[in-house]
């Protein structure tokens, strides 16, 4: 994907999300998600990333362009939403966007459930855009799901501030983390 095309993709997902009242991450926040994921998975190859939370696919547009850009071999996302009308929408936007490394594949569903039947240590990276109230039902999957030095991100990490437990969750198992300080926050978290 050219910068030209991913640029044109991203205002239209943008303005399309914020025409229908969708929330979606911020500007700010798409380019922390690309610079952790291209820095985290350059190089790899079968790599699997989930998209918790997905709404009409705007962060998932960020997270294939950044695995697009860093992978040597086919990687994929899979992006889980609640609502079926979003999960149209994303299906809809991302079914002529030509990507040669990346595969991405819609789940309608509670993304609690669907992580909750993920394998464990299965997963290379999650970003989550749930509910901040289920971060730390979430952050403690994530201590089974990921993968050893696996990375998970948490939009949402300032503002509205995600429960305590949630860091309580990841500092007690030893992950080191830290916050990202855009206008809502991205929490970023390695498991050791």
């Amino acid at each position: 994907m050219r910068e030209s095309d991913f640029r044109d993709l991203e205002l239209k997902l943008r303005l399309d999300s914020d025409s229908a009242g969708v929330s979606r991450i911020d500007f700010d926040d798409g380019l922390v998600i690309y610079s952790a994921l291209f820095t985290h998975l350059s190089g790899a190859s079968g790599a699997k990333v989930l998209d918790l939370g997905s709404a009409m696919g705007y962060s998932t547009l960020w997270i294939s362009k950044a695995l697009e850009d860093s992978c040597s071999g086919e990687c994929d996302v899979v992006a889980v939403e609640l609502r079926g009308d979003r999960v149209k929408a994303a299906q809809e936007f991302f079914r002529d966007i030509k990507l040669e490394k990346v595969k991405v594949s819609f789940i309608e569903g509670n993304a609690v459930n669907v992580l909750e039947g993920v394998d464990d240590e299965s997963i290379d990276t999650a970003f989550v855009d749930v509910h901040v109230s289920l971060y730390p039902r979430v952050a403690e999957l994530m201590l089974r799901k990921l993968k050893r030095g696996g990375l998970v991100m948490f939009h949402n990490a300032i503002r509205p501030p995600p429960p305590a437990e949630t860091f309580q969750q990841l500092s007690g198992a030893g992950w080191r983390y830290a916050v990202v300080p855009t206008l809502e926050g991205v929490l970023i978290a390695r498991r050791p």
